[in-house]
């Protein structure tokens, strides 16, 4: 993920001090580039180990690899804002395709950087081990924990995917723990109904898994495991979920073609099946159930 797109997911995280690096490093990363740990921290008015702390804050191992994602960010032009985002009366069909897609790549591109193959070693088997899926997600996040069922459903997953915790909560409740995993979807990861779910299914001995932009918040707290997308760029008056939306969709692809690529012959069996039964359900109805 960019240097920027990193201070973004952790920007509520920082210290005042941490801050004002962090704020130095993304305004000026061409100066940075050319100075060492002792004079950035002069700087931006503040210690070398203050500058050490930033950089693990913005999930880079050394100051030097952080240097090298900078470069890499000035040479791809992820570090610039000048791509303006809002959404102006009549505009243009090509200035708005051009806005929604330099967009839409950011956002893909800092989410793929974003998933690591350890941050998936304990949840597929997690997910591998379990019988039924229970998914929550409130307003565009919905349409996410959709997705997740249309999923693993075709793997044979028994999911229950609502908006609607009255409807959630009684059968997460009443479910064998180990048999059911939770999984909660919450952009801003503050959606109280997200985050009362997952406080009551933790309390229930079950398993979590949430779904948020990256940095700390509220649904992270209750959860036991975490998938985070990059910081979505929504423009000031924002009309729909459109950057997130492509986030969460590109992470849950990558998650379960991972899935099926480490259990491939099972989920192989396992989908023929389920696409069988589909074909012979609309042979049925083309033949009015004969």
């Amino acid at each position: 993920m960019s240097v920027k797109g990193n201070f973004l997911g952790a920007a509520n995280d920082l210290a005042v001090a941490e801050r004002r690096v962090a704020e130095y490093i993304v305004e000026n990363p061409e100066v940075v580039l050319t100075m060492n740990v002792q004079e950035l921290a002069a700087a931006a008015d503040t210690s070398a180990a203050t500058v050490s702390r930033v950089v693990r804050r913005l999930n880079f191992p050394g100051y030097n690899e952080l240097k090298l994602q900078l470069a890499t960010d000035i040479s791809n032009g992820a570090d610039a804002d000048n791509v303006d985002d809002a959404i102006r009366p009549n505009e243009e069909l090509h200035s708005l395709k051009t806005k929604l897609l330099a967009n839409a790549e950011r956002s893909l591109r800092e989410t793929v950087d974003q998933v690591h193959e350890g941050d998936l070693a304990a949840i597929l088997p997690l997910l591998h081990g379990a019988r039924q899926l229970l998914l929550f997600g409130v307003g565009a996040s919905y349409l996410v924990a959709q997705n997740i069922a249309q999923k693993w459903s075709r793997l044979g997953y028994a999911c229950t995917v609502s908006d609607d915790l009255n409807v959630f909560l009684p059968p997460a409740m009443a479910t064998d723990p180990k048999d059911a995993v939770v999984w909660l979807v919450s952009n801003s990861g503050e959606s109280p109904e997200a985050v009362l779910a997952a406080k009551l299914a933790q309390k229930a001995g079950l398993r979590v898994i949430a779904t948020t932009r990256i940095g700390q918040n509220s649904l992270v707290k209750y959860a036991d495991y975490t998938l985070q997308t990059s910081q979505p760029r929504e423009g000031q008056h924002r009309f729909a979920a459109t950057q997130s939306l492509h986030a969460q969709f590109m992470l849950i692809d990558i998650v379960y073609y991972y899935f099926v690529s480490r259990y491939y012959d099972e989920s192989a069996r396992s989908v023929n099946v389920s696409r069988e039964a589909v074909a012979e359900y609309k042979r049925s109805l083309k033949n009015g159930f004969k």
